[in-house]
């Protein structure tokens, strides 16, 4: 009788980034979606913002509003035609490309994005779904062979103006 030592442990999850239509995609395949091979992200830190406000004679930290959502980083592998890379590069592109598209319509080049999480079991956990989701950088791609094969990699990083948590 063996018995699954990955019950507990806290690495055997996977993850998958999904986007839906990109603004400068034309069409997608038969799921709808844009799936990324994210080798490596963050989930990112939410910080509330507090000050000590005097009440009943002594300080007492109050939280006074604003919400900030950290950038989402995230590293993942680029296809072997550059197609995923190529994507996200025509999304960047489209902002402001530095010669005759500046700046558009926040509604224009934003949309949503789920990070889905997995267990060892590849059963769901739950997913973050952010909201208004934009590329603020693009890495440089790294081309490099480990153990003999070739890897393309890059990183991207989003900005977006919430995520909420879904549970399922």
């Amino acid at each position: 009788m063996s018995l699954n030592t990955q019950i507990n442990k806290a690495s055997s999850f996977s993850f998958e980034l999904a986007f839906p239509l990109i603004p400068v995609q034309e069409n997608l395949t038969n799921n709808k979606e844009f799936i990324i091979n994210v080798f490596e992200t963050v989930i990112p830190g939410v910080t509330l913002d507090a000050s000590q406000e005097h009440w009943q004679g002594g300080l007492v930290n109050m939280a006074t509003g604003a919400l900030t959502f950290e950038p989402w980083n995230i590293s993942f592998m680029v296809d072997s035609e550059f197609k995923n890379w190529k994507v996200m590069y025509k999304w960047f592109m489209s902002i402001n490309n530095n010669l005759d598209q500046f700046i558009d319509d926040h509604s224009n080049y934003a949309v949503d994005a789920t990070l889905r999480i997995t267990n060892n079991f590849q059963e769901k956990v739950f997913s973050l779904f952010f909201i208004d989701v934009w590329p603020t950088s693009i890495g440089e791609v790294n081309l490099n062979y480990r153990d003999g094969e070739p890897n393309l990699e890059t990183q991207i990083s989003l900005a977006y103006d919430r995520y909420e948590l879904r549970e399922y």
